[in-house]
């Protein structure tokens, strides 16, 4: 789907391979797989439910269970550079 300048209310929208360029999600359920690459360009989302299927849950799990089993650092620094707030972590702490 390419969607621009669109509200989208109350729906369930999965948005793998999708682009979306200043669209407005409200009251959504969003789905995310994990399976085809995701464009969003100035999105807006306002009381949306998430929910992530496939490929998209097991690395969010997989994440989960790291930072559990002491990979603190890696997990937190991920998040840090996803939201712009430091380095990339190297992968799985290798230098």
């Amino acid at each position: 789907m390419i969607a621009k300048g669109q509200t989208f209310t109350g729906i369930t929208i999965c948005l793998d391979g999708g682009t979306y360029t200043d669209c407005r999600f409200e009251r959504c359920t969003i789905i995310i797989s994990g399976l085809l690459p995701i464009a969003l360009e100035n999105p807006r989302f306002v009381d949306c439910q998430w929910s992530f299927i496939g490929p998209a849950s097991t690395t969010v799990s997989f994440m989960a269970a790291m930072y559990r089993a002491g990979a603190k650092d890696l997990i937190e620094a991920t998040c840090n550079s996803i939201m712009g707030k430091g380095p990339r972590p190297s992968a799985l702490g290798a230098q």
